[in-house]
């Protein structure tokens, strides 16, 4: 297998590693639709809606062409104005359904290499089939091939439908039928392309996977925080591949250093590098828990380089941004030596300010004294689904004392520094994350309660919340329910007036 993780199936079935030309070809196929097909030129959104237009002008003057046009171009052409936009139109769908066409191969491509490359890590005895959230994957990635499928099959019909309109013309009843069935059409094709437009998925690059898997669940206690956070996040495949690397990311850890420790300040130190720490500090840091042998192969390894790390962090952000704002907020405290609000016990909670789908709520709790202590923490809310929830935790002392109440750098020598507290605290420290569904749209308000075992109230904080749909979900599921509606309605009235004119007469 190549670094890309890709995989061809060999003529006589056997799964054998991607040749450089087949692997050229993806990139380019990618490349293209990448910049002029479904994104940055966006030719499979624009053409479909300047035919759009054209249409109505077809329409528009389909009994008598404009004076200007009969003075100045028709006695040239020789055509009305009306079967002028009419061939016009038709270049137009030949146009889009070349895109869609184009659109429908490289996704085909794409997908064919997933199966490839499910098939490779089964013949290795690696199965990713049975790998938590493939399953859901799969069906969605083949519900986007059958989805572009039907949009380039509507798209031949309004092609054929105009044809139709064409040769009968558009001033006779049957014409004006033909184009009216040509353009429902075109609206069905655009309504079943803005389904897809959410499930965007290439083989290409290493995370190319991310857009389109949606984890099912998720632990709700994170026991390595960064680790299962990224964990969750990342496709089956990319998940085996990174289940491979960590194994020798932990073989070039030093001997002295605490494995669980380890990985967890070589996950936020590469956080902290996505997000502007400079390279010679990071390898400083990275220094301290890797060997040198170790240190290189994570600072030159091409499968998982710092643009697999940009996209895996990003997509993590995006879902859940309240944990980052949580661990923001403990970088701060720690910089300025801000005292902990409880002399043996750390606390914090945080949620999204704006809730889409579902709300994702997190707590970080750490034991600061030496002696083991039991809390319930529990969560009451009217707007979610579940409404009330009690957890109870048994948080043990830290190894250390992992906080100080002296301003720290962010990045020095030994684990005295901001890096190393954090990475000790989610350590030692207890994470809790809780997936809440919200139950109707508007303001929503969550109840976190710190309670002592008699129930002694420790803490308690409110979080107020706006649950709205997300804008461009939401523009999209609308602007294709729509084209749905009017694209069946102009079918099934194209039908019911062609039946009354073959059969209303006699």
């Amino acid at each position: 297998m190549s670094d890309s993780g890709e995989v061809v199936e060999s003529a006589s079935g056997s799964v054998t590693e991607s040749s450089p030309g087949f692997r050229l070809s993806e990139q380019v196929l990618h490349a293209i639709d990448r910049q002029i097909i479904s994104s940055g030129l966006r030719l499979i959104i624009i053409i479909p809606c300047v035919s759009i237009l054209v249409y109505f002008m077809a329409w528009a003057f389909e009994g008598a062409s404009p004076q200007w046009w009969i003075d100045s171009i028709q006695p040239t052409v020789n055509l009305s104005f009306s079967l002028t936009n009419s061939l016009l139109c038709a270049v137009l769908l030949i146009g889009y359904i070349f895109s869609i066409g184009f659109h429908r191969f490289r996704v085909r491509m794409s997908l064919l290499t997933f199966h490839n490359q499910v098939d490779y890590y089964k013949n290795q005895h690696r199965s990713v089939e049975s790998l938590h959230g493939f399953d859901g994957l799969e069906y969605y990635l083949q519900k986007s091939m059958a989805g572009h499928t039907w949009t380039l099959i509507y798209a031949l019909l309004a092609l054929l439908f105009l044809g139709a309109s064409i040769l009968i013309d558009t001033g006779n009843n049957y014409g004006n039928l033909a184009l009216l069935a040509s353009f429902s059409f075109t609206l069905l094709s655009i309504g079943q392309h803005l389904t897809t437009r959410n499930s965007s998925f290439n083989m290409v690059e290493k995370t190319g996977l991310l857009m389109a898997y949606d984890p099912p669940v998720h632990p709700s206690t994170l026991q390595m925080v960064f680790n299962d956070l990224l964990r969750t996040h990342m496709d089956p495949l990319l998940r085996a591949s990174y289940d491979e690397y960590i194994k020798e990311v932990e073989s070039g850890f030093l001997k002295k250093i605490d494995r669980m420790y380890a990985r967890e300040k070589f996950l936020i130190t590469i956080y902290r590098h996505a997000n502007g720490l400079d390279r010679k500090t990071m390898r400083e840091e990275l220094g301290e828990v890797f060997t040198k042998d170790g240190l290189d192969f994570v600072l030159d390894n091409e499968s998982f380089s710092l643009e697999v790390w940009l996209a895996l962090f990003q997509k993590v952000n995006q879902s859940c941004p309240a944990f980052f704002r949580m661990i923001d907020r403990l970088k701060q405290d720690l910089e300025s030596g801000r005292s902990s609000a409880f002399p043996d016990l750390i606390f914090e909670v945080d949620m999204e300010n704006v809730v889409t789908s579902r709300a994702n709520l997190f707590t970080m709790m750490h034991n600061l004294s030496d002696q083991p202590r039991t809390i319930v923490y529990r969560i009451q809310t009217p707007n979610f689904e579940p409404r009330d929830i009690a957890l109870k935790y048994q948080l043990g002392p830290g190894e250390k004392y992992w906080w100080s109440d002296t301003p720290l750098p962010l990045a020095a020598e030994g684990d005295d520094d901001v890096l190393g507290i954090m990475s000790g605290l989610l350590k030692d420290g207890t994470v809790g994350w809780q997936t809440l569904l919200p139950k109707s749209k508007g303001d929503a308000t969550v109840s976190i309660r710190l309670e002592e075992e008699d129930g002694e109230l420790i803490l308690g904080r409110q979080i107020n919340v706006r649950i709205r749909t997300e804008f461009r979900q939401w523009l999209r599921q609308s602007s294709s329910i729509f084209s749905f509606i009017v694209g069946g309605t102009g079918v099934l009235s194209s039908i019911i007036m062609s039946l009354y004119y073959l059969f209303g007469q006699i």
